[in-house]
């Protein structure tokens, strides 16, 4: 029973995480693009950039996981 558990948080993980870094990314990049073609200083849009990153990745990270482990939970065949 533990070595699923185990297996199911793993995995619950391993996609939030994946999910998350990949959000954070693609807002990071957005935020970079819009704010220099509004033409805001390259240390506000740094800051801007991580902080808008920074949500959308622990927002996503934490949905993801969330969903994600009770959707592992109940494809895990009942014993």
């Amino acid at each position: 029973m533990d070595d699923e558990n185990s297996t199911i948080e793993q995995r619950a993980y391993e996609m939030s995480r994946t999910s998350g870094l990949l959000a954070g990314a693609i807002t990071a990049f957005i935020a970079f693009c819009a704010f220099q073609i509004f033409g805001f200083t390259i240390a506000e849009t740094a800051t801007w950039m991580f902080a808008l990153a920074l949500m959308a990745a622990s927002g996503t990270f934490a949905a993801v996981y969330f969903v994600g482990r009770s959707a592992l939970k109940r494809q895990m065949p009942a014993t």
